[in-house]
């Protein structure tokens, strides 16, 4: 069980220790020689406990492994119980639809009656209809978080509570305590000091009851935080003060907050000794800790001290440490601090001219653009002009007209090569804007099978280890076993191997100039592929944007003939218009609007039919005649070309044979269909 407890700081995992190296190893081991199913069980779940919200990847591959092997013995609490961990680690990858997925199938099992006893976990000293009620306060308690990540406030309070009354029923002082603490969370986050109280006070006796004392740091936090929203300075002091005391010998990443919410008090009030003082504890524990994740914001809180006492030389230091572990964020922390932060007058004179340098080239960039095509314009004018004035002394001077009209076909024909260069290069620039929307969505995609092979080559490593020792002794058994585990992993990093190789050739295919060769495709993968980057380029620009992907593949779909790298690059044009609409959508319509994209395929008439779908704004009436025209565009300047659809037409109707359609309602939904000749 994990509750999703927000706080002012960014709080890390340590690093693994030694003893959990040992630990793991052991594990590992008995999973080894488990000789029946229970103690495979019992072996995986210690595997999960040590690697939940440290290796997510191969935390999810022990679990699924766990709820097989419960599956097969039709032990179904164990399988919701496995399911709930499973969802939590989706809901960390920041996997919401797939999370709600295993969430309502696991309380679907664990509130049948009929399964109350299917269990071979220890029932803690619970009955097994209370153990069962256990699993299910667990289930909606994560239900709950999963509508906190989607913004649900009024679900996320509803489905707490209801998990609250199940946890009650089943006695387990843990779960109703951890309970009470996300309600009293959910209210300070709601600026509700006096519901918050109830419920702190409430998980505050259950936790001494229980004995949970290690949690009682958690507790102090709460009270500082709504003593701070009541106006009360020095009992919210005093609370983050005992806060402090309850957890510098037992959970310091709950000190470490307690001490960055006291550095942000004293500074806030201009008292930067203070400040520093609670600072450079903030420092000495996550250095102590190697709370990495922590080392940014405590650097920014040293600045702050600092600079307000003047000390330009040590609030600069601290400036670049926190710069240098910020890494990409650096340049918009910067600028957030030179709007928020009193820094002398030169450095506020400097910051001002790189903003004015930058705005200055961001001006010329479109005064260049704007320079380039006035002068094809003009080129082409010109080019008319003189054609009609040519045509015109034809008329009275026909002994000359042989020699103007050959002078005029030779500039004619310069002009037009300089044209189709030109449009030979917008093709190109067009691939490439294309291609660096793909750019965060093949780093994000690739990442998930090299993960694999890291894992599956370090269990390799370990077992070969393993093989060693019992050839040494012997046992040839054991020894075969390990060879047998270690070929069944070799095969697993040989996939995914391939995997990230696929992902890789795909985007050197995509740069490439089209050379139209064709070859026989399977457009269920490379639909599949290029939604997937699409989604995960604009998640990489924009971290608050989700949607639901629904695919809907026809197995029974013919490969066709097609040059891959066009068909691709229309692909991910409709995707990204796709996900484009529906963002813009969520901005103007608000929380309740679930943003969606679709693709379906199929075989129609003798055809192969793709069909790409979105709730987003739709299209008026009035463009809709107009999307496939070359430059024309709906989206802001700088943002579109208005070359995406026309390129995409081209491909699909010259390149194939095919044909591009849309259907549309405008302010409900936008399709695409793509009909290639099978």
């Amino acid at each position: 069980m994990r509750a999703f407890l927000k706080t002012l700081l960014i709080l890390a995992v340590p690093l693994a220790s030694f003893s959990q190296t040992r630990a793991v190893h052991s594990l590992r081991r008995n999973l080894k020689i488990a000789k029946t199913d229970s103690e495979r069980f019992v072996a995986l779940k210690g595997l999960v406990d040590q690697y939940i919200d440290v290796n997510v990847d191969t935390a999810l591959l022990y679990i699924d492994e766990a709820i097989s092997v419960a599956k097969k013995n039709q032990q179904w609490l164990d399988v919701a119980m496995e399911s709930d961990w499973k969802a939590n680690q989706l809901m960390y990858s920041r996997k919401l639809p797939q999370a709600y997925q295993v969430l309502q199938a696991a309380i679907i099992l664990a509130e049948d009656p009929a399964n109350e006893r299917k269990t071979w976990v220890k029932n803690k000293g619970l009955t097994y209809r209370q153990y069962s009620l256990f699993v299910l306060a667990n289930l909606y308690e994560d239900l709950g978080h999963l509508a906190d990540h989607e913004g649900d406030g009024k679900e996320q309070l509803q489905t707490y509570r209801k998990a609250r009354s199940i946890a009650i029923r089943s006695t387990d002082k843990t779960i109703q305590w951890w309970l009470d603490a996300n309600i009293a969370q959910f209210y300070i986050e709601g600026k509700s000091p006096d519901s918050a109280m109830f419920y702190t006070n409430a998980a505050e006796a259950l936790m001494t009851e229980a004995g949970e004392r290690k949690h009682l740091g958690m507790i102090g936090l709460y009270k500082g935080a709504i003593y701070s929203q009541k106006g009360d300075p020095v009992r919210m002091l005093q609370f983050y003060h005992s806060a402090v005391d309850a957890s510098l010998q037992t959970d310091l990443t709950t000190a470490a907050d307690a001490y960055g919410r006291m550095a942000n008090y004293f500074l806030s009030a201009n008292q930067p000794d203070s400040g520093l003082f609670y600072s450079q504890k903030l420092l000495k524990v996550i250095r102590a800790e190697k709370l990495h994740n922590a080392e940014a914001g405590t650097y920014q809180l040293l600045y702050k001290s600092y600079l307000l006492k003047k000390n330009r030389d040590s609030a600069f230091k601290y400036l670049q440490l926190a710069y240098t572990a910020l890494g990409s964020d650096a340049q918009l922390y910067i600028k957030s601090m030179a709007d928020v932060q009193k820094l002398s007058s030169q450095d506020q004179l400097h910051l001002q001219q790189l903003e004015k340098e930058k705005e200055q080239s961001q001006t010329r960039a479109r005064t260049y653009a704007l320079s380039s095509a006035i002068g094809v314009f003009m080129l082409l004018a010109i080019i008319f002009y003189r054609n009609n004035r040519q045509k015109r002394k034809a008329n009275r001077l026909l002994s000359e007209q042989k020699e103007e009209i050959e002078t005029q076909r030779d500039s004619l024909s310069d002009a037009l090569s300089e044209l189709k260069a030109a449009q030979d290069q917008l093709v190109q620039r067009e691939k490439m804007a294309s291609l660096g929307e793909l750019t965060a969505g093949i780093a994000h995609e690739i990442q998930n099978p090299l993960n694999f092979v890291n894992n599956f080559s370090e269990v390799n490593t370990e077992m070969f280890d393993e093989l060693e020792e019992e050839l040494k002794q012997g046992n040839i058994s054991e020894a075969m076993q390990l060879a047998a585990d270690m070929k069944q992993n070799e095969e697993k990093i040989r996939h995914h191997g391939k995997r990230a190789d696929f992902i890789v050739k795909g985007m050197l295919e995509h740069s490439r100039t089209s050379t139209g060769e064709k070859q026989l495709t399977n457009l269920n993968v490379l639909a599949e592929e290029f939604l997937k980057l699409s989604y995960h380029g604009l998640r990489a620009k924009d971290k608050e944007f989700n949607a639901d992907l629904v695919t809907h593949f026809d197995k029974q779909l013919p490969k066709v003939n097609i040059a891959q790298q066009d068909i691709g690059r229309v692909l991910i044009n409709l995707f990204n218009n796709a996900f484009y609409a529906v963002n813009q959508k969520k901005k103007t319509v608000g929380a309740d609007y679930k943003p969606e994209v679709s693709v379906c395929t199929m075989s129609e008439n003798g055809s192969v039919v793709i069909k790409v779908k979105d709730n987003g704004n739709g299209i008026p009436d009035g463009i809709k005649d107009k999307i496939m025209q070359p430059f024309f565009t709906t989206k802001p300047t700088g943002e579109g070309t208005g070359l995406g659809l026309s390129l995409s037409y081209d491909i699909v109707a010259k390149g194939h044979g095919g044909s591009i359609d849309v259907d549309t309602k405008e302010g409900e939904f936008t399709e695409f269909t793509i009909s290639i000749p099978a």
